[in-house]
């Protein structure tokens, strides 16, 4: 019975990362870098932790007790990349998580053929343990200004507490799978399954709170004034705008407020949404472009203006201006 209890409490883990990382990675509106590395970790964490508790309740072929080692070991990078990527969000930082990843699985892969189970299991192992040390270790480097905030005071803007508390939580899962090499092997796909509803519970209660806090709560004309103005000079100075994964936590976090606040700063006082905020900076730049007729395609001054996708640009085009881009050139 207690072993039936044990099971179904590791599998629940399993199960609703897979329904997050199908989210995150296909069905979330507004997919950033980031929200891609959490969708792509969530999934080598629960191929990770699906095969501890298929191996811990019955025999399993040894390739499959290999697979679920070889996740341990990509979970190394990603993580790594996961904190990396809220730093410095681009192109080039996929292709060097992409690079750290290639040289990990040649690396694995002659161990695959030449070692037998034995020594995977005894050694092996070990070695993936310890890449996966190093790459944590690297992460807590990175962020460790930000780490010894949260843990001494509290004190970090929202985007930045959010990596943190991940970053602490994945930490934990994977102590939980190397404390596993000297206990049973179950003790990593139960601490995965609590630290995993602990931290969506976490985030669930904050937003809850912060949204609470701010329903009822007025912006008064010199808060509106202060961050108004950080907020123009930040679009218009730093062009903001521009980087396509700019959101809403991002630029709340610049400006030192609450990503409900800048909300309710946007829909309140001036009646916009944050897309439409935004969009509006990416289309006037688009129109300058497109009036100094320079041999750019529209799908390029798209990207150069900070949208993702020739659609997206259209649309927001269409939508603004009443036209398309090519008719505006045509006419400016």
């Amino acid at each position: 019975m207690t072993d039936k209890i044990l099971f179904f409490f590791g599998a629940l883990g399993v199960f609703n990362a897979l329904i997050l990382s199908f989210y995150f990675l296909f069905v979330k509106t507004t997919r950033l870098l980031f929200d891609y590395f959490l969708g792509i970790l969530l999934l080598f964490l629960l191929v990770r932790v699906g095969v501890s508790c298929i191996y811990f309740f019955g025999d399993v072929p040894v390739y499959i007790i290999k697979l679920g080692l070889a996740a341990n070991l990509i979970l190394g990078p990603t993580i790594l990349f996961l904190m990396k990527v809220l730093i410095n969000p681009g192109q080039k930082m996929v292709n060097h998580y992409l690079l750290h990843v290639g040289l990990l699985a040649l690396g694995l892969m002659p161990t695959w053929v030449l070692f037998d189970f034995v020594t995977w299991d005894w050694r092996i192992r070990f070695i993936i343990h310890a890449i996966l040390t190093i790459y944590l270790s690297y992460s807590a480097i990175i962020w460790r200004k930000e780490i010894t905030s949260f843990v001494t005071s509290n004190s970090l803007p929202s985007n930045s507490k959010k990596a943190v508390i991940i970053y602490l939580a994945l930490v934990t899962v994977c102590l939980g799978f190397m404390l596993a090499l000297f206990s049973t092997y179950i003790m990593g796909a139960l601490t995965f399954s609590i630290v995993f509803y602990l931290t969506i519970g976490y985030f669930l209660s904050s937003t809850w709170k912060g949204k609470k806090q701010y329903r009822h709560k007025k912006i008064n004309q010199q808060q509106f004034t202060n961050v108004h103005q950080k907020l123009t000079d930040l679009m218009e100075t730093e062009n903001l705008y521009r980087n396509p994964d700019l959101s809403l936590e991002l630029l709340a976090d610049r400006l030192s407020v609450s990503r409900h606040f800048l909300s309710q700063m946007l829909n309140d006082n001036l009646k916009k949404s944050f897309h439409e905020y935004v969009n509006e900076y990416r289309i006037e730049e688009a129109c300058r472009i497109l009036a100094e007729n320079m041999p750019y395609s529209m799908e390029a001054i798209g990207y150069e203006v900070g949208f993702r996708s020739r659609s997206s640009f259209f649309s927001a085009f269409k939508k603004l201006k009443g036209t398309t881009p090519s008719k505006y050139q045509k006419v400016a």
